[in-house]
């Protein structure tokens, strides 16, 4: 595993004056119980270094497999929360199908939860939370894709009428972020109303190809449109994390393991 980088996002919005600078948001996927260091010292520092106003876990931080050891995330988040830095945890997949099946992982789910919100770590389970920082008014949401969409081969079309559902509607009036591990429906995200959507999921694609981008989504579709990085539609803001770690496929090319930060900016007229 190579070592993590950072890459930076500065992100405009009309929620904020013109060119105000708003909150500082660090975003965390897919570390699948990768370390960097004991305890994860050298990616919690990285973290602490940005002085952020939130961490925005979006989901995989561990590997949800029967007996897996989940200590590497929760060094993680306990360093951040010991400084003082609120976090909100969105489940991805993993989390979300240890939480759904105690019949496979026991109370693998349930001790996990317990612990990050020991730390006093946020955790949205298709739930919200009101956030205020740097003269910004938003609302943080926790989306639970259902696992029918991340079977290989799955072609469902997802809506956003399943976030209504699940989530309610958003406050136009306020700046609505959403944690969405996976980011293949971003065009229902935005629909829905959700300002920023955090994902990851897809690794960056594996495979980078300079030019052409990531390869192949753990769904096994070739050339995933919202692989990695920034994506905008219609004045909604995508960001997408290559992921801490891997899983299953254990490979990364031109595809460094990513630390995202997030600066938010009043749009100018």
């Amino acid at each position: 595993m190579s070592d993590f980088r950072i890459f930076e996002y500065e992100l405009n919005t009309a929620k904020l004056p013109g060119g105000k600078k708003g909150p500082v948001f660090c975003m965390l996927a897919d570390l699948h119980n990768q370390s960097y260091g004991p305890d994860n010292l050298r990616l919690a520092e990285a973290v602490l270094a940005q002085k952020p106003d939130a961490v925005l876990a979006a989901g995989d931080l561990l590997i949800g497999r029967p007996g897996e050891d989940f200590l590497p995330a929760l060094s993680l988040v306990r360093q951040i929360r010991k400084a003082g830095i609120p976090v909100y945890y969105g489940n991805g997949n993993h989390e979300y199908r240890m939480r759904l099946h105690p019949e496979i992982y026991g109370d693998m789910y349930q001790r996990y939860a317990k612990a990050l919100r020991d730390c006093g770590v946020i955790l949205l389970e298709n739930e919200k939370v009101s956030f205020e920082a740097a003269g910004l008014r938003a609302e943080i949401y926790g989306f639970e894709l259902d696992e029918v969409y991340y079977e290989k081969f799955c072609r469902r079309e997802f809506r956003e009428e399943e976030l209504v559902q699940a989530l309610g509607r958003p406050d136009p009036e306020r700046y609505n972020i959403l944690l969405a591990h996976n980011p293949v429906h971003f065009d229902a995200y935005a629909r829905w109303g959700a300002d920023l959507t955090v994902s990851g999921h897809l690794h960056g694609g594996i495979i980078r190809i300079p030019g052409l981008g990531g390869v192949i989504t753990p769904q096994a579709r070739l050339f995933p449109k919202y692989d990695a990085g920034h994506f905008r539609r219609e004045g909604k803001d995508l960001v997408v994390s290559r992921g801490l770690g891997t899983h299953t496929v254990n490979l990364r090319i031109f595809n460094p393991p990513e630390l995202s930060v997030i600066r938010l900016r009043g749009a100018r007229a």
